[in-house]
Order: structure tokens, then C-alpha cells, then sequence
């Protein structure tokens, strides 16, 4: 603006100039302004934008936390608030236990008539009859063994046959190591704990003692170990999953990782130093088929440097949690593709029982191709008509539904092909419970017992055998016979196939 002293100005003319330039700059300024204010508001509408992307991340992020921390194991919905009935408690049958009958009688002087004095006689078989389960408290003893010994008048001198032992030891049976595993990775306690308990039972021992038991089991349970990796690569489906496993040493715990087959009603474990692509494919081995996993990249790279045919499908469980998380801040459209996966499982469910004597893979085939098919025909439209803000938890889930699309439509065309790999997930949960409870292993060798010994319990649990007496069978046959392979009760019609 000129700078004019307009007080002692009495030139009009001059004056009307003056105005004239200021009204001009005065214009100037207003387009200025107005610019100014329409970039300011550009501004404001693109930090508002990165704003609410952030704050929706950080609600994801939060409900994610709350739900890990507070919410149910599983991962069913909460559709309405109905309550519930509380259903009245009965005892449980106890078929499995032995029944030991125990009379009690009136002592002679309560043998007397309270009316009228007269002596009380028995009514025949007349009783009052309950039932309590009781217990028998545990007891270590020491087992004396004298081998008798006999001799022949030539001089020759025999001594009869000793029980069997594991391999290297001479001072605890083999029930004894039995116990010492069972405890551990069935019942997960750790082996301190092992330690009190015996302690107050009279049994003076060390961890050090327990884990000999333990390491000494392993050779006897190698060969079976093996025989259930074969026997799960042998089949036409296969699940992997992994978890963290820490290998406690010196100056802090480093991270393995437990990973684990499921197939063809078994579980094999095993212990490796990371989840690489490598580790992978090395555990897959000669399997040839199709492969059910989460989206982890490993599984690529290791079906990619395979020389077998391997098909890659994905889990529908995956993709639903995904979803779940976040159906917080989208319930809309959250709840309308969660309704339609359900309706995916709901034919799975009827899938799984055979129809009028149709054989269960017809059954399921003609379920999904006329009923599966149509619902991801419906999640197909209903995913394309979605928007997302790409880093938010809803953006996040629709990248993985449709990353993984063609993967998550092929069980319809092959009725071979799970759904989901919640079997392959619920093999993990035993040895996760473990893994809270001793926080890992301290050697290579410990977690080459702990893949084994899982293998054989979890196997057993799946087959619905008794895992303790799946793994007394498996011991016994390795000591009268090394290198036998012992599967359970439900599958030793293949102990040819894997020998």
C-alpha cells in the first residue's frame, strides 16, 4: 500500500489517486485471502482424512488388545442378549472306573428301637444306595528284584530273565519315565514341580534325574515318530501351522518355532530355528497334495522350491477372524459377511455325516457344489461393492479376502479339501498350554523330545486312545523289538506302509 500521509494531504485529485490504489491492493489482498482459505481447507479435509485413518487404526488396534486380553477363547459372535437358562447339574457317569462296594452296618447299640425299644432286625436286601468317587493317593516304593539263579552239575550257571528296561538306565522302570512324560506334556508340569510333589510323597529325587527319564524315553520313541511324519506325508491333504517356542539359555531366551503336520488322524511336531521358506519345505518333505495353511509367505516359497505337486488351499477361519476383530467399528458390514460365512459352515456341518448311504466324499461334494458354491457367489458380489481405507482393520481384512480369494473357493470343487485349518490349529493348543507353564526348552535335545513325546500324545488324543497307554504300547514294543513302529490301535493295519 503507498505510503502517503492523508492528514496533511489537501490535493483531491491526489487523493482520489490514493484511493484508487488502495482499493486495487485492497483486491488484491481478498484474492489472496480467498486462495489462502481454500488451501487452508484443502489442508484441513486431507489431515481430517489421515486423521480419522489413524483413529480407526488405533480403535482396530485397541479392540484387537481388549479381545486378546478380555474376550472369550472362542471366536463365537454375541448376536443378541438373550439369557440363558441355568441347566441343573448331574454327576457325570463314571463308566471308565472300577466300582468297590462298601456295606456300613449300625453299631449293636443303635441296633435298638428308638419307638419301642424291641432289637432291629435287616430287611433282607433293603438298602440306601449312593455313590462318591474316591482316590487313591499315589506311591513311589523301591522295587527289590533277586534274579534267581541256577546251575548245572557241568558248572554252567543261569539267572533268570530281568523286567525290562529303557535303554541306559538300571535304577527307574519304565512306568516310572511314563510318569515322569505323562506329568510333563500331557498334563503340563513342569519338571520342578514334579520334583516338590514326589518330595512330599517320599521320593527323593532331581530335575536333572527326571530329564534323564525323559531323554532316555526318546530313544525308544524315535522310530514311531518318524513312522507318524510318513504317515501324514502319505496322504492326500495336509495342515501346517506354526507357534513361538523359546530356547532358554544364557543371557535370554531366543525364539524357535514349534511347527506341526496334521493329517490322515495324526499330528507330528517338530522344533526349528525360524519359519523360513527353507524350514518349511524341509518339513513338508516328499508330500504330494494339497496343502491347507494361514497366508504366511514361508508356505509359498516352500511349495515354489518343492520338486512335488503341491496345491495350496487357505483357511476360511483366517479369513472370518479377520473380520471379527474389527466388526466393532463396521458392523454393518461385518455382520453381513460373517452371516454368510456362517452359512458356509453351516453346510459343512451337515457335510460331515453321510446321507442315505452315500459315501462321505459324494456327499459332501454334492453339499458344496449345490449349496457352497451359490454363498460364495453372493461373498464374491458382496466384496466387490466394498470400500476401505487400505491401513484400517476392515481395509486389512478385505485385502486378505481377496488376496486369497481363488485359494479359499477350492474345497468346493474338491471335496477332499478342508474348509478351514482349525484341526491343524487345535493340534497347538496341548503344547501351547506347556509352553506358559515351563516356558520352552533349554536344549536342542529337549525340544527333540518335546516334538516326539507331543507327537505321541496328541496323536493318541485324536484317535481317541489313551494316550498314556498308546505311549506304554510304544515303549514296550521299541524295547523287545528296537526300531518298531507302533501306530495306534485304529491304524495298525498300516504298519507295513510305514516300516
Amino acid at each position: 500500500m503507498a505510503d502517503i500521509d492523508l492528514q496533511n494531504e489537501t490535493d483531491l485529485e491526489r487523493l482520489r489517486q490514493v484511493a484508487i490504489l488502495q482499493d486495487a491492493e485492497i483486491g488484491k489482498l481478498h484474492e489472496v485471502v480467498a486462495r489462502l482459505a481454500t488451501e487452508v481447507d484443502n489442508l484441513k479435509e486431507t489431515k481430517r482424512g489421515q486423521l480419522q485413518q489413524e483413529l480407526r487404526e488405533v480403535k482396530d488396534f485397541l479392540n484387537r488388545l481388549q479381545h486378546l486380553q478380555f474376550g472369550r477363547s472362542s471366536e463365537k459372535r454375541t448376536t443378541g442378549s438373550r439369557k440363558r437358562r441355568r441347566k441343573r447339574r448331574t454327576p457325570a457317569p463314571q463308566t471308565d472306573l472300577p466300582i468297590v462296594e462298601e456295606v456300613l452296618e449300625l453299631d449293636e447299640p443303635d441296633k435298638i428301637c428308638p419307638e419301642c425299644g424291641d432289637p432291629l432286625d435287616e430287611m433282607g436286601n433293603c438298602s440306601e444306595d449312593s455313590e462318591m468317587v474316591e482316590v487313591v493317593e499315589r506311591s513311589y516304593f523301591v522295587k527289590k528284584v533277586r534274579r534267581q539263579k541256577y546251575r548245572c552239575r557241568c558248572g554252567h550257571i543261569e539267572a533268570a530273565l530281568g523286567p525290562p528296561k529303557l535303554r541306559g538306565t538300571q535304577r527307574y522302570t519304565p512306568e516310572f519315565a511314563l510318569e515322569v512324560a505323562t506329568n510333563k506334556y500331557l498334563d503340563h508340569l513342569p519338571l520342578e514341580r514334579q520334583v516338590r510333589r514326589m518330595d512330599r510323597q517320599g521320593l527323593k529325587v532331581s530335575s536333572q534325574t527326571l530329564w534323564d527319564q525323559l531323554d532316555r524315553l526318546g530313544d525308544h520313541i524315535h522310530a514311531t515318530y518318524e513312522g507318524i511324519g510318513r504317515w501324514i506325508r502319505g496322504g492326500d491333504v495336509m495342515g501346517m501351522d506354526e507357534t513361538p517356542w523359546p530356547h532358554i539359555k544364557k543371557g535370554g531366551a531366543k525364539k524357535w518355532q514349534l511347527w506341526v503336520l496334521r493329517g490322515r488322524g495324526a499330528a507330528w511336531y517338530a522344533l526349528r530355528d525360524s519359519r523360513s521358506g527353507e524350514q518349511a519345505q524341509e518339513l513338508m518333505g516328499d508330500f504330494s497334495g494339497w496343502l491347507v495353511t494361514d497366508a504366511l509367505k514361508s508356505y509359498d516359497k516352500a511349495v515354489r522350491r518343492s520338486e512335488k505337486v503341491i496345491r495350496q488351499a487357505a483357511c476360511w477361519s483366517h479369513a472370518r477372524r479377520k473380520f471379527v476383530e474389527c466388526e466393532g467399528n463396521r458392523p454393518e458390514a461385518c455382520g453381513e459377511i460373517l452371516d454368510l460365512i456362517g452359512a458356509l459352515y453351516e453346510v459343512e456341518s451337515r457335510a460331515r455325516d453321510p446321507d442315505e448311504g452315500w459315501e462321505l466324499r459324494a456327499w459332501r461334494a454334492h453339499l458344496r457344489e449345490t449349496e457352497s458354491a451359490h454363498i460364495l457367489s453372493q461373498i464374491d458380489v458382496w466384496r466387490n461393492r466394498q470400500t476401505a481405507l487400505p491401513k484400517s482393520g476392515f481395509g486389512k481384512a478385505l485385502h486378505y479376502l481377496k488376496t486369497n480369494w481363488t485359494r479359499l473357493t477350492h474345497f468346493v470343487e474338491h471335496p477332499e479339501v478342508w474348509i478351514d485349518n482349525n484341526a491343524t490349529e487345535r493340534a497347538i493348543r496341548g503344547p501351547v498350554v506347556g509352553r506358559k507353564n515351563y516356558n520352552g526348552c533349554r536344549s536342542p535335545r529337549g525340544m527333540q523330545v518335546a516334538a516326539m513325546l507331543y507327537t505321541i500324545f496328541e496323536t493318541a488324543k485324536i484317535c481317541g486312545e489313551n494316550p498314556r497307554d498308546y505311549l506304554r504300547r510304544v515303549v514296550a514294543a521299541d524295547i523287545h523289538d528296537e526300531g518298531t513302529v507302533t501306530m495306534p490301535e485304529v491304524f495298525e493295519e498300516v504298519r507295513d506302509e510305514l516300516s
